[in-house]
């Protein structure tokens, strides 16, 4: 989220903020941290019953939406 942040100029809260309200699954805290020290993380079948392949969620300084193809 940090980095993704830093590459568009917004707070990472937004990102996350953006992701749960897109219902788009993100990595539970500690996540990455666990992979780095070799232990196992669960992980969960994706589901895309909401979208099409070529919407796209915008974030920007004022919050988020949904742009539909």
């Amino acid at each position: 989220m940090t980095d993704i942040a830093g590459q568009f100029g917004v707070r990472s809260q937004l990102v996350a903020k953006a992701c749960d309200g897109a219902e788009i699954a993100r990595p539970r805290a500690g996540h990455w941290q666990k992979i780095e020290h070799g232990k196992s993380v669960s992980q969960s079948a994706l589901n895309n019953d909401r979208f099409a392949a070529g919407d796209v969620v915008v974030i920007d300084a004022s919050g988020w939406s949904i742009l539909r193809t």
